[in-house]
C-alpha cells in the first residue's frame, strides 16, 4: 500500500476487538513468543478488571481487520490536594504494512479525544524513541523527566551478561567485582526499627490504606496506593508471581515493597516495582529484605528505578545501589488539558514514580 493510500479508519474498542489486537500484537512484536490464551488473560485483567475502569481503546481498522492501536489505561492520581482521573498511556503500535501513513499521530489523538470524554484530566506516558518525537511535536506533550535506573549486581560474572556476550569482558567484570562492590555497592547494615517486623503477603489488607492516608500528603504527584488498586496491580495480575513484602510496626503497616523476578539473556533478575514507606529507615529495611531475598534465590541483578524524591533515593543507596550510565532510564512525559495540573506534572521534583507505575509486568 502506498503513502498516500489511507483506506483505513479508526473507531473505539467493541467487544471482540481482542482477537484482532492480538494479532496486531503480533505482528508488531514478532519476536516474542506468544500463548493466545495467556496474553488474553492479561489483556482482559489491564483492559476489563481495573477497578478505575475499562480501558480506553481506539483501533485503526482496514477491510475488518485491526491495523492501528493505541490505549490508556485509567487511574486515579493524587495531583496537589486532589485526587484526578488520569490516563497512563499504553500500547500505541501500527501494523507493519500500515506505518508511514500517519496512522500513530491519528490513533492516540482519537484516544486522547476518547479519555477526554470519559472525564480524563490529564495522561501520562513511557514513549520509546520512535513514538518520543511526535508525542512531542504533534501531541502536545511535555517532557517531565527521565527515571534513571539504579542497580545492583548479585552475581558479577552473570549480571554481566545483560550487557556484553564477550566472555574476555565477562570474566574481567567478575574479577573486578569484588572492588566494584566495596567501592560502589556496599550496603549499609539497615537501622535498628524497635518492633519492625517484615513478613512476605499474598494480598494487602485494609491496613495499607491507612498507611496511603498517613503517607500520602509527602507527595505532590502519586498514583493512589490504596487496597482496592495494589491488589489489582500486583495481585490479581495473571500468570505473574510477585513477591510482596510488608513492613509492620505495632500491628500497623509502615510500609511494602513489591518484587518481580524474571529469566533474561542467561541471567536471573529482580526488579523493585514498588516501594512505599512512612520513612526512608523503613523503606531502606524493606530493600534490604528485598536483596536477602534476592541472594537466597541465587539472582544475579536487582534495580530499580524511581522519580521519588530524597528519601527513597537514600533508601536506596544504602543497600549500595547506584546509577550505571549505558543503563538505559525511562523517559516520562505527560499531557493536561487543566492549566493548574499541568504546571504541578511538570516538575519532576513533584513526582513519586516508579517502575509499577508503568505497565511493566
Amino acid at each position: 500500500m502506498s503513502n498516500t493510500e489511507r483506506k483505513w479508519s479508526i473507531r473505539p474498542y467493541k467487544h471482540g476487538d481482542e482477537e484482532g489486537i492480538f494479532e496486531l500484537w503480533k505482528a508488531v512484536y514478532p519476536e516474542n513468543p506468544y500463548d493466545r490464551q495467556q496474553w488474553l488473560r492479561w489483556w482482559h485483567w489491564m483492559y476489563k478488571a481495573n477497578p478505575t475502569g475499562i480501558g480506553v481503546i481506539c483501533v485503526a481498522e482496514h477491510h475488518g481487520r485491526i491495523v492501528g492501536h493505541a490505549a490508556e489505561v485509567p487511574l486515579v492520581m493524587k495531583i496537589g490536594c486532589e485526587n484526578v482521573l488520569v490516563g497512563l498511556g499504553i500500547d500505541a503500535m501500527t501494523h507493519p504494512e500500515y506505518r508511514r501513513q500517519g496512522m500513530y499521530l491519528a490513533v492516540v489523538k482519537a484516544r486522547r479525544t476518547q479519555g477526554e470524554a470519559r472525564g480524563i484530566r490529564a495522561t501520562y506516558a513511557f514513549p520509546n524513541k520512535l513514538s518520543y518525537p511526535g508525542q512531542m511535536m504533534e501531541l502536545s506533550a511535555f517532557d517531565i523527566a527521565t527515571m534513571q535506573k539504579v542497580v545492583k549486581p548479585l552475581n558479577w560474572r552473570n549480571a554481566m551478561r545483560t550487557q556484553t556476550k564477550n566472555k574476555l569482558l565477562m570474566t574481567i567484570g567478575a574479577a573486578a567485582g569484588g572492588l566494584l562492590d566495596a567501592m560502589f555497592f556496599r550496603a549499609r547494615k539497615p537501622p535498628v526499627q524497635e518492633g519492625l517486623t517484615i513478613a512476605q503477603v499474598p494480598r494487602f489488607d485494609e491496613r495499607v490504606d491507612e498507611l496511603w492516608k498517613r503517607v500520602s500528603s509527602q507527595y505532590q504527584v502519586v498514583v493512589v496506593r490504596n487496597k482496592e488498586y495494589l491488589n489489582w496491580r500486583y495481585v490479581a495480575v495473571p500468570d505473574t508471581d510477585y513477591l510482596i513484602c510488608v513492613a509492620e510496626q505495632a500491628e500497623a503497616v509502615v510500609g511494602y515493597l513489591v518484587l518481580s523476578r524474571k529469566q533474561a539473556d542467561q541471567a536471573r533478575i529482580g526488579i523493585i516495582l514498588d516501594v512505599f514507606a512512612e520513612s526512608a529507615e523503613v523503606a531502606q529495611c524493606l530493600i534490604s529484605e528485598a536483596v536477602t531475598r534476592c541472594r537466597q534465590e541465587k539472582l544475579d541483578l536487582l534495580y530499580g528505578a524511581r522519580m521519588a524524591g530524597t528519601s527513597l533515593a537514600r533508601a536506596f543507596r544504602r543497600n549500595g545501589f547506584v546509577p550505571v550510565p549505558f543503563v538505559k532510564g525511562m523517559r516520562v512525559t505527560g499531557r493536561s488539558v487543566s492549566p493548574g495540573i499541568a504546571g504541578q506534572l511538570q516538575n519532576p521534583k513533584n513526582w513519586f514514580l516508579q517502575i509499577g507505575d508503568s505497565d511493566e509486568t
